[in-house]
């Protein structure tokens, strides 16, 4: 599978695991579902979070964010946890102040609005989206050698913001808060140290139709399972330096018991086991030639945060390596993603392992509940 299909099947895994809306408003029919746009000025850096990327810090820059926006329903049981949470597109562009080395931005994702706190007159709000970034100007030996933290065009876009809002009137409200944007292609093409740029962030919201009517808020849930186990076996691809190299299968077996603290949320610990070839050839050009396949297993135990939307899960792992003869990387790793519920035990697995801020490569994978 090529990287623009692996992209293409990424960007509809996302877009499908955020979105959750009807087209038209259940409560007002005649309406549409998207009842606000939100225009949004950044003012953010390029964060030069590893010593190869010092140079592409050029100091402060604005950048644009729009978005269009509704509530959802009340259709599904996860409305209610969430007290009717948003949903809808986000579309940013932004001129990243080295048009030589960087150039332009654009990407779209699909985003989720949770309301963490709703006061009288100031609401607090969490927002995050994930979907597919494009920029211009990208590594390229000979012609952009300087451009350590992408390689490819296309890459995933993730955007992570909180924000406090006031309403001016019946129709306008002013918001302001911080925002993380990053772009990454998961290592399927080195260079990719990551791109992050945080910023402070201004937006008016306007409300293009009459707010929707929404049900009453239900409280009492079902109570989910205490506790599952589940294990996961996933694969993928990594490149390694220098740029335009050969690619290596990488692959994982995890396994997670976690602990439901609520219907919105889990804690857990489980334990990993990775093997990819791309250890072996960073030991062979050490002259550290491994003495056989299993030298090449890196064991680990993780610990788990997972944010639960009925059949699917946006999960966060810390991990810590207990034995890796390759360990050039550290001794921890992390992921991030996706899990989603085909029926009662069966999943689908889509994450990112990363070192901190260096991806490693992403897991496609399955899942399966024992209990």
């Amino acid at each position: 599978m090529t990287g623009k299909w692996r992209f293409g099947w990424l960007i509809i895994f996302c877009f499908y695991m955020f979105w959750d809306a009807p087209k038209t408003s259940a409560n007002n029919p005649g309406n549409s579902f998207f009842y606000k746009a939100e225009a949004a000025a950044h003012f953010g850096f390029v964060w030069p979070h590893d010593p190869d990327l010092d140079n592409l810090y050029t100091g402060f820059f604005p950048f644009f964010q729009g978005s269009i926006s509704g509530s959802t329903d009340g259709s599904k049981s996860w409305h209610h946890w969430y007290n009717f949470p948003d949903l809808g597109f986000t579309f940013m562009f932004a001129d990243l102040n080295y048009p030589e080395v960087l150039g332009r931005a654009f990407s779209v994702w699909p985003h989720i609005s949770i309301t963490l706190h709703q006061g009288r007159s100031v609401d607090l709000i969490f927002r995050y989206g994930a979907g597919i970034g494009y920029l211009d100007n990208w590594y390229r030996e000979q012609e952009n050698e300087e451009n350590m933290a992408i390689s490819t065009p296309i890459n995933i876009a993730m955007n992570t913001a909180l924000k406090a809002g006031v309403a001016v009137s019946e129709s306008f409200s002013l918001k302001g808060g911080i925002s993380m944007t990053h772009f990454s292609n998961g290592r399927t093409r080195t260079p990719n140290k990551g791109l992050n740029i945080p910023s402070a962030r201004v937006a008016f919201v306007y409300k293009l139709q009459p707010e929707p009517s929404l049900p009453e808020r239900e409280t009492n849930f079902e109570k989910p399972d205490k506790y599952s186990l589940s294990f996961y076996l996933s694969g993928g691809y990594s490149e390694l330096y220098p740029p335009g190299g050969s690619k290596y299968l990488e692959f994982s077996l995890s396994q997670t018991l976690r602990r439901r603290l609520s219907v919105k949320t889990a804690i857990g610990v489980g334990a990993d086991v990775f093997w990819g070839l791309s250890d072996k050839e960073v030991l062979n050009r050490k002259d550290r030639k491994p003495s056989g396949k299993l030298s090449l297993l890196k064991p680990g135990i993780h610990l788990s945060y997972e944010q639960v939307f009925s059949n699917t899960s946006f999960i966060v792992h810390q991990g810590l390596y207990l034995y890796a003869r390759q360990d050039e990387d550290g001794r921890t790793y992390n992921r991030a993603g996706f899990r989603h519920y085909l029926g009662d035990r069966l999943q689908i697995n889509l994450t990112i392992k990363s070192h901190l801020f260096r991806a490693d490569f992403v897991e496609w994978g399955m899942g399966y509940r024992l209990f």
